[in-house]
C-alpha cells in the first residue's frame, strides 16, 4: 500500500514538473515568444501601418521607418519611429526592395505592415525604446 501511494505521488510530481504545455509559445506573442522572450517584452499589435524599409548597405541592420512614433501608449517622451525586424520574420521580406536609403529622404512609405511590436527589456543607455517588429503581414501599397 505504501509503495502504491509513493508511486502515485511520484507520478503526480513528475506530471506537475514536466508539463508539456508550459513551454509552448503564446500564439498571441504576449510573452514575446515569437522573437526572444528573454530579451523582449510585448508592447502592442500594429495593423496596416505605413512603413519604409531600410537595411544594408545603408544601415547595419534591416529596420522599418514608421510614418508616426511608437509605442502608442506612451507619456510622450518614450517614443521612436524606427524598429528593427525580428530574425524569425526575415523570410517575409523577400521580394521587397529597400525604400529608405542613405540620404534619409524617403518621401513615401511604400509598404504596409502588420505585426507584433516588442521592446528591449534590458539595460538602455538612453531613455528611448529599442523596438523590434515580428512581421505577420507585409504588402506593397499601390
Amino acid at each position: 500500500m505504501k509503495r502504491k501511494i509513493i508511486s502515485y505521488a511520484s507520478a503526480l510530481f513528475f506530471l506537475a514538473v514536466f508539463n508539456c504545455k508550459r513551454d509552448k509559445p503564446d500564439p498571441e506573442c504576449r510573452d514575446a515568444s515569437c522573437c526572444n522572450p528573454f530579451a523582449y517584452e510585448y508592447v502592442e499589435y500594429l495593423v496596416d501601418e505605413p512603413v519604409a524599409l531600410t537595411g544594408p548597405p545603408y544601415y547595419a541592420y534591416h529596420a522599418f521607418q514608421f510614418s508616426r512614433k511608437f509605442p502608442s501608449k506612451s507619456d510622450g517622451r518614450y517614443l521612436t519611429d524606427l524598429a528593427s525586424i525580428c530574425e524569425k520574420s526575415f523570410h517575409k521580406l523577400s521580394g521587397f526592395p529597400l525604400s529608405y536609403g542613405k540620404n534619409n529622404d524617403s518621401n513615401a512609405f511604400p509598404y504596409r505592415v502588420s505585426g507584433k511590436l516588442l521592446d528591449w527589456k534590458g539595460e538602455k543607455a538612453v531613455h528611448l525604446p529599442i523596438l523590434t517588429l515580428y512581421i505577420d503581414k507585409i504588402e506593397k501599397i499601390n
